[in-house]
């Protein structure tokens, strides 16, 4: 595995990302709120948009996203009249946090706020941490 990043926000890891977390693909997601911390395994798109192959341009790269200092993750239920698989991934885009002032008094000094737009589901993902890593996930 190789790191990306170290301690740093979801916005700068997201700057560093060809595509930032734009059309990637939610394998699976978890939270540990003792250990304040929560995982996303994903398949990020790191295509290149002017390449004239469509192969190259439609690569995404497993990854696994970690937010630490984990102040809190919601996510909200999926959209009923969106058709699910539970068989495929969803795709997510990041967004910035919503301006819920619950939530907003949540965000730890220092720390981000954000959310995943998964649409498949019509529905967010909303965060709040301290710290965003991403590691390159081998792949066999």
């Amino acid at each position: 595995m190789t790191l990306v990043s170290g301690a740093v926000n979801i916005d700068e890891l997201e700057a560093d990302l060809p595509n930032g977390f734009h059309d990637s693909r939610l394998r699976t997601f978890s939270s540990n709120p003792a250990q304040k911390r929560a995982e996303f395994v994903l398949d990020v798109w790191v295509g290149d948009l002017q390449s004239a192959e469509e192969s190259a341009r439609e690569i995404h790269r497993p990854a696994r996203l970690e937010l630490l200092g984990l102040a809190y993750l919601v996510v909200d239920d999926p959209d009923p009249r969106y058709a699910r698989s539970e068989l495929t991934r969803v795709q997510i885009d990041a967004c910035g946090a919503d301006d819920d002032p619950e939530r907003s008094r949540q965000v730890p000094p220092g720390g981000f706020a954000g959310r995943f737009y998964v649409t498949d589901w019509n529905a967010f993902i909303h965060f709040a941490a301290l710290e965003a890593r991403l590691t390159w996930l081998e792949t066999n």
